[in-house]
């Protein structure tokens, strides 16, 4: 069940607002990101899933027009502990070759650098086809495009991320 955002009531005494350019629909391609915060909520469970703690993870997106935000959520539950993998792995965080799991560490996640395949979703609300944004795969490090690979028409001329850990001055979007 998507989440109702209903926004936050605003004071008269209120003298300035952030515009925050409202919803931006990206093309299905493959984006740098940075991860600009993850907070905790709380999925209250469905038909196909145990209730559970869930991930909010704001990641800033490269495109040719700047930085867009894109949230992803992560169910923290074993159904879907293989995203999660793919999420730390796609930081740079290593696998354990004997046993396959991943360490997870979502304090030292937040500023780390990677890349996103994102695809477009339709959907509808109020008898209308709108289209959301969906994170496809997050892409290991050893899945990255090249230079020259960025720079192709089907994905985003942007500046290629370092290994897992540089970092890339900031826009002015706030995080």
């Amino acid at each position: 069940m998507a989440e109702n955002d209903k926004g936050q009531a605003l004071d008269w005494d209120v003298t300035e607002v952030v515009d925050d350019g409202g919803f931006t629909l990206l093309p299905a391609g493959t984006y740098a990101f940075e991860v600009a915060k993850i907070e905790r909520e709380r999925f209250e469970g469905s038909d196909k899933m145990e209730a559970c703690p869930r991930a909010k993870v704001t990641l800033n997106v490269w495109t040719s027009q700047g930085w867009v935000p894109v949230v992803d959520r992560l169910m923290l539950n074993t159904k879907m502990a293989w995203r999660i993998a793919r999420f730390f792995e796609g930081l740079g965080f290593d696998r354990d070759p004997q046993t396959g799991s991943v360490k997870i560490d979502w304090n030292a996640a937040v500023g780390k650098q990677g890349y996103v395949k994102i695809k477009v979703r339709d959907y509808q609300s109020n008898g209308e086809t709108r289209q959301a944004n969906d994170i496809d795969a997050y892409l290991k490090p050893c899945e990255w495009p090249t230079e020259q690979q960025a720079a192709a028409p089907e994905q985003t001329s942007l500046p290629v991320p370092e290994q897992p850990t540089a970092q890339r001055p900031h826009s002015s979007y706030e995080m």
